[in-house]
Order: C-alpha cells, then structure tokens, then sequence
C-alpha cells in the first residue's frame, strides 16, 4: 500500500469551524462535526477539517481540482504541522492498538472509541413484547456480555478484564460512518483493530478461509432456490467477485427476506462476519448466526465503494 492509497482510508473527514485540536474537545467535535468526502470541500473549509480517527488537521489533495491528472479522485491528507502525532491511517501496515494499563482501555471503551467483543447473536431474539410484530428492517439486539480477558496491554501481552458485548452486525452497519473508525477486539485476537482495517473485500478472496473474518461485498443477483419458493429453501446471494467463479451467502430465504435482503436486492452491500467456505467451483459464506450479516444501509455505500 503506498502513502497516498493510506491516505484514501480517511473516507471522510470531520468540518468545524472555530475548533482546535490542541484545546478542543473531542466529543464536541464528534458531536457537532459535519461529515465531509472530498468531492464536498471547499477552499474556504481550509483550517477547519479534522481526521476521524487522531483529530489532527487535514488538507485535501490537490485543493483546486476535484481529480489528479491522471483522473484519480482527490482525497484527504494529514497536514505536514503534525506528522509526528501517531495516527494509524498514516500507517502502510496498520498494527492495531495497546493499552498502557486497565484505566486507559476502561476510558476508550467509555469514550465508544473501543468495542471489546465476545460473540456475535447466534440466534434470532424473540421479539420483546412492545415491538411490532413486522419489523421495517433488522432490529439490532446489541447485548451486554461478560467481563472478558482481552491480550491488549501494551507490555508484554499483558490483559485486562473489560467489559464486552454480544454484537450484531447490523449494530455495526447503523452509524456506519462513526464505527468505521474505532477500535474492536474480536473473540480469539491479540489487538483492538479499527473497523476499516478488518473489512476485506470479497473481490480479493480466492481460497477458503476457516478464521471469521469481517467482510463486504456487492450483490450483484439473488434467487430464490425451489419450485414452490418455501421461506425454508435456500436463498443464494452473489456478491460481486474477480477472484473466483462465484461467491455467495448462502441460507434460508427467511433469514436472509428477515435481514432485508430479496429480489430487490441487487446492487447492495452487505456485510459478513464469518468463514469463506467452498461451494461447487466457488466460494460461499453459510452457517452465519443471526447477528453475523447485515445489509449495509445505503447512505453508507460510498464508504467502501
């Protein structure tokens, strides 16, 4: 990855006027920011644009055009003023983050800049008494889970008992753009990683792979296997891929119509927490739990077009 393709990961940037990363309060930034991709800057935004994940000043590259020479698009940079503040969308090989004790991981956690996860819903919940019935997309049934031991200190993989959650993926995909960049901590894993470094896109997987691993994909078709059409049959979903001959999330078409997805699908994103398994002379995801896909929703396609 070269410096300018690390740049590209700053998918938008924060615009305040009048604030100031030295003295400035991060959450009031977060809070009263507009989100900005760089085809919406303007010159007089100059001064008031801030990275989404170490605050520090941006500039967009080049500022008078919209395109490079070469018909690239622009994109925003880390101005030169702070190039020795750490920030890991500056990195070619993000390593993810420690922690320098309990109090300090405790603190992100409170600040919802960390995300210690301990499984993802297996199941469907039953549906709480004063929910309608019909559901207009996914609920999201994020749950609190146990305290769990997490390998994040910065010494010697030393681990703190932290709070954890039982995600759903579809709790990801609402406030996309804001979950982008904080740090999760998956089951099994020795870092907290930003959220735009553990996303793999589809296109590049060409083997199996029996780890789970977040991924996103294009749906490109979806059918609904079975002459009689039952809400058990398969429901085949292909995601648009170079790699292999076909890849697909594969299960009941209840589940799948449950999380959104139908006939009316195609050109949608969705998002998999799971294992690439092999199906005939492609791949596919199947055996997904309840919380471990979701559609993205579209306002938050351009985040990983």
């Amino acid at each position: 990855m070269s410096a300018s393709e690390s740049n590209r990961r700053i998918k938008f940037s924060y615009q305040l006027d009048n604030w100031d990363y030295e003295t400035g309060d991060r959450a009031y930034l977060k809070a009263n920011a507009r989100k900005l991709i760089p085809s919406e800057y303007t010159p007089e935004m100059d001064g008031s644009l801030y990275c989404p994940a170490c605050f520090t000043n941006l500039n967009r590259i080049p500022k008078e055009k919209e395109h490079f020479t070469n018909g690239r698009d622009a994109y925003f940079a880390h101005m030169t003023k702070f190039k020795d503040t750490k920030c890991d969308l500056k990195s070619i090989k993000p390593e993810g983050k420690k922690f320098n004790n309990w109090e300090e991981a405790k603190q992100a956690i409170d600040d919802e800049n960390l995300v210690i996860i301990s499984s993802f819903l297996k199941s469907k919940p039953e549906p709480k008494e004063d929910s309608p019935a019909v559901y207009d997309e996914t609920p999201v049934e994020d749950q609190d889970g146990p305290e769990t031991e997490v390998a994040i200190g910065r010494h010697n993989g030393e681990s703190f008992t932290l709070p954890s959650k039982i995600k759903t993926v579809a709790g990801l995909c609402r406030n996309f753009d804001e979950n982008l960049y904080k740090y999760f901590h998956l089951p099994g894993k020795n870092n907290a990683i930003r959220l735009i470094d553990l996303l793999k896109d589809v296109k590049s997987i060409s083997e199996e792979d029996d780890k789970p691993k977040f991924y996103y994909g294009r749906i490109i078709r979806t059918a609904h296997l079975g002459e009689h059409k039952r809400p058990t049959n398969f429901r085949m979903t292909y995601l648009d891929t170079e790699a292999v001959g076909d890849f697909c999330l594969k299960s009941q078409d209840k589940d799948q119509k449950a999380h959104g997805i139908t006939d009316d699908s195609v050109g949608r994103i969705v998002i998999v927490y799971g294992t690439v398994q092999e199906n005939g002379t492609g791949l596919c995801f199947q055996g997904l739990g309840w919380g471990e896909f979701s559609l993205l929703p579209e306002k938050y396609n351009h985040l990983l077009d």
